[in-house]
């Protein structure tokens, strides 16, 4: 058994027949079949159902795909380090974050990085939490920078930083509280911009309190929130870093005052997938930005 026949096998199986996994292999039937027959005399099993147009696989196929798949992913990744190892802090990095990250204070991060790896290169896709975290289950990109709430199971997670949650709109919708900050039964009175996301966090905590918030517009992004409150259609609720996206100076905003409405930073990877020279790189280089909690 070799590895050009554990790669053989599972082109079979993904490709659901042997003529698809010879076209995909850019080979020609017999020889492929020889492997797959040499391969299951080794074993002493069969491997595939016979008769079928399709492939089907018997169960000590299907052991055998999953164990093979393992070590395929395995020699690639030891490739992949010796490479890294080789090449030193150089390549490429594929990064996604969301908006209301890569639009504030990511850009410092970003040009601190440049100065500490520059031949390191980075690919950055943008989006909201939902479309970063499936490129990062997909694995089209390496690092995912997101913000909480979101489904952590399965994930390791570095938090980077905690930040207030905080209203901004025109003075008007201000005028009739007093302090800086707002608290949740104030913010009630307005009509509210949120995160889509947030909305039953939010919901909750009025709930606890017996309160009910008037929501104007649900949306996806923090740009969307600012824009729409400098207009004057409401109240923005965005974490406090996105308030350096303000571009009218008549708005004004306020903190507001409860604990469990804050949003962390937190810079996202799969524990299962390979993680590069580069991406462990800019993963302990954020770490000097805050205390860090990782789970």
């Amino acid at each position: 058994m070799d590895l050009k026949q554990l790669h053989y096998f599972t082109a079979i199986v993904e490709a659901g027949n042997i003529s698809g996994a010879a076209r995909l292999l850019h080979i020609s039937q017999p020889p492929l079949s020889a492997q797959i027959h040499q391969l299951e005399e080794e074993l002493g099993c069969l491997l595939f159902e016979r008769g079928s147009r399709k492939i089907t696989l018997t169960p000590a196929g299907k052991l055998f795909y999953e164990r093979a798949c393992t070590i395929l992913s395995l020699c690639s990744s030891v490739q992949k380090e010796l490479q890294d190892q080789l090449a030193g802090a150089r390549g490429t990095l594929r990064l996604g974050a969301v908006s209301s990250v890569s639009s504030t204070v990511m850009i410092d991060w970003l040009a601190s990085f440049y100065h500490a790896y520059p031949l390191i290169h980075l690919e950055l896709s943008e989006g909201n939490t939902y479309q970063i975290l499936e490129q990062l289950e997909a694995g089209l990109i390496e690092l995912a920078i997101v913000r909480t709430p979101f489904v952590q199971h399965g994930l390791c997670c570095t938090y980077l930083q905690k930040e207030p949650l905080c209203a901004i709109g025109a003075q008007h919708y201000f005028q009739p509280f007093s302090h800086a900050s707002l608290s949740l039964s104030q913010l009630c009175t307005l009509p509210l911009i949120l995160y889509r996301r947030w909305e039953q966090v939010l919901t909750e905590l009025l709930r606890q309190q017996q309160l009910q918030a008037s929501v104007f517009c649900k949306c996806d992004d923090a740009r969307t929130v600012i824009r729409l409150a400098e207009e004057g259609l409401g109240v923005g609720v965005v974490p406090h870093s996105a308030l350096s996206l303000l571009q009218n100076a008549q708005s004004v905003y306020r903190t507001i005052q409860n604990p469990a409405l804050s949003s962390s930073i937190a810079i996202v990877h799969n524990p299962h997938a390979y993680l590069s020279a580069a991406g462990k790189a800019f993963l302990n280089h954020l770490t000097q930005y805050a205390d860090i909690t990782t789970e």
